[in-house]
């Protein structure tokens, strides 16, 4: 077995569409936007999460309870990772500088979006794609600051490092690199739990040597924190942190406008009177079924990335994740969006993923139209009709689904051969 399914004779080069380099440079130019919006009005969220990170390294250290402690400006914030994560923001505590450990963290995140784009720049390379320098400056930008990215970067988050590991895990199935593969997805799985999902794909696969390996460096990862800093963290950790991150994920209550995530379980919430089991059946009823779609041909490259995407998309969709993480599926996104050619999977694709990067709330929308001289027999019902929509869905959801329903026409599409 050939050790790069793409060794043998090079494809012949095709250039890059304009239209996937303007999806890219839209969604770099909505990240910015997005960017200065927050700098300007919501201060507060700069360095929110690297202050988190710098705090529980800084109790770490000190031989506190990680999980206890929470920046000064921050009462209401604690850390969530294992024990054995906190050992990368060790550097973080020792500069003793909120925003020295916050300029840290944002140089690992350039970093690490810089490898994430050139990672992608060779996958399309392999694949025959034409591309200029032009192109990994729109990877490099679209990794670092694009809608998908804003929020995790002024915050401070390690969201950058698992697009990374998720881009090396694609790439590495790729490859046929099964052990690298698991490895990355294992990494950013023990970071955030959720991630541990794509793990569906490679038992679809059948990459049974990637699914040894990534369970051994989870557990792996996980004794390691206890031996260094014994049980009672780890245990601290199960039993108390996993259990409250994902506090809401099901939804209770009346739907609100207010809210500034979404889900399937919401959604079903907003539209039918049912138990919080009973929507979370409803919901696997949904999305398994489309897994199944995705998974059923995996015979070439466009079916293979669109069941990659979808795999993750589907996981954003269960848990209200998005649009906090759809950085995670940027690689299998990225090859559709410069290799799929002109049909109804692409265009579906392409309007999918600019809906995608409408992170608005209706209060955003309440400004727009107030700064707009429209008259108010027209503004009222019009903020009325947008108010009932975002009560069930968001706009980033609907760009979810967009993506999802483009992921399905490209397994069902037998004449696609890329």
């Amino acid at each position: 077995m050939p050790s790069d399914e793409w060794s043998g004779p090079a494809p012949t080069p095709t250039a890059p569409r304009t239209s996937t380099r303007a999806v890219l440079a839209i969604g770099i130019a909505t990240g910015v936007i997005s960017l200065a919006f927050m700098w300007l009005t919501a201060p507060e969220q700069v360095r929110l999460a690297s202050d988190v990170y710098m705090r529980a390294a800084e109790a770490l250290l000190a031989g506190e309870d990680i999980y206890a402690v929470s920046p000064s400006r921050l009462n209401d914030y604690y850390y969530l990772y294992p024990p054995i994560v906190t050992l990368l923001f060790v550097p973080h505590a020792l500069v003793g500088s909120s925003l020295v450990a916050f300029g840290i963290q944002t140089a690992l995140n350039v970093g690490a979006s810089v490898g994430t784009a050139a990672i992608i720049y060779r996958a399309l390379q392999r694949r025959g794609i034409a591309l200029e320098r032009f192109d990994f400056g729109l990877l490099v930008g679209f990794v670092l600051t694009s809608a998908y990215a804003a929020i995790p970067l002024i915050n401070g988050q390690v969201t950058h490092w698992l697009a990374l590991a998720f881009a090396v895990g694609f790439d590495a199935l790729d490859r046929r690199r099964e052990s690298l593969a698991g490895a990355a997805f294992a990494v950013a799985a023990l970071i955030k739990v959720f991630p541990a999902a794509i793990g569906l794909w490679l038992l679809r696969r059948r990459a049974w040597r990637a699914v040894g390996v990534a369970v051994l460096t989870g557990m792996g990862g996980l004794l390691l924190g206890v031996l260094l800093f014994g049980p009672d963290l780890t245990v601290t950790y199960f039993s108390d942190v996993l259990v409250g991150r994902y506090t809401g994920s099901s939804f209770d209550g009346t739907p609100a406008v207010s809210r500034n995530v979404d889900g399937l379980r919401r959604q079903l919430a907003a539209l039918v009177d049912v138990s919080r089991p009973v929507r979370t059946a409803l919901s696997v009823g949904i999305l398994a079924p489309i897994l199944a779609i995705l998974y059923k041909e995996t015979d070439t490259d466009a079916r293979r990335q669109a069941a990659g995407l979808g795999t993750v998309v589907a996981t954003l969709l269960f848990l209200p994740l998005q649009p906090m993480y759809s950085l995670l599926f940027v690689f299998p996104l990225c090859v559709l969006l410069y290799r799929l050619p002109s049909g109804r999977p692409r265009t579906v694709l392409v309007v999918g993923t600019l809906c995608s990067y409408l992170v608005v709330g209706f209060e955003e929308v309440v400004i727009a139209v107030e700064a707009v001289p429209i008259p108010e027999a027209v503004a009222a019902p019009l903020l009325g009709a947008v108010e009932a929509v975002f009560t069930v869905i968001l706009p980033p959801t609907v760009g979810l689904w967009l993506l999802l329903a483009a992921c399905v026409l490209v397994a069902r599409d037998s004449e696609l051969q890329m």
